[in-house]
């Protein structure tokens, strides 16, 4: 596993924010795989097991940033940032601004704001690297996640689609949270 970039202290003890190597696809490919079959058995079908390809894995390492949260060298989560993203934000995408995707947490450790402590730490990483903000996409059916990124002080910026035509809500973090981290 790569270096360590920062610790975050939580709730679980101190946890670990890397920045993912290629010799990580497989951990990353099965967190991936684990967490499209858990959303399927939830009703929320937005990713696709079969999906994740070693190809797929791979090519994420060509255009984004991979970070693992890793617990006692053990990852426990997974996301990625990168610098452009038209595919999803169409005639609203600006670049400079740092787009996440992929945020995954294992099951055994759902439930307990890791999503959360992510994103928090992506949108820092974001301001740390220069960059305007942080946006994100979610299938607009998904209305638990939907909800949590408001919460967490998104604001919606409109819609999109995914590549495959599915639609999703694009939301960018709230600038003046960005601005006072």
């Amino acid at each position: 596993m790569s270096e360590v970039l920062d610790t975050i202290v939580t709730p679980l003890g101190d946890l670990e924010v890397v920045l993912a190597k290629p010799d990580d696809r497989e951990t990353i490919r099965q967190m991936l795989i684990e967490a499209a079959v858990w959303m399927g058995s939830v009703g929320v079908p937005q990713w696709n097991p079969e999906q994740f390809t070693v190809e797929e894995v791979d090519s994420y390492y060509a255009s984004r940033e991979l970070y693992l949260l890793v617990k006692e060298k053990e990852p426990i989560g997974f996301f990625t940032l990168q610098e452009k993203d038209p595919d999803y934000w169409g005639s609203l995408h600006v670049e400079g601004y740092s787009y996440l995707h992929r945020l995954t947490v294992k099951s055994s450790f759902q439930g307990q704001g890791l999503g959360s402590v992510m994103i928090h730490w992506a949108a820092k990483r974001t301001k740390a690297l220069g960059r305007l903000g942080l946006r994100l996409d979610c299938w607009t059916k998904n209305e638990k996640v939907n909800l949590l990124y408001q919460k967490l002080g998104f604001q919606h910026k409109g819609l999109g689609q995914n590549p495959n035509g599915r639609p999703v809500n694009l939301y960018e973090l709230n600038p003046v949270i960005f601005e006072s981290l």
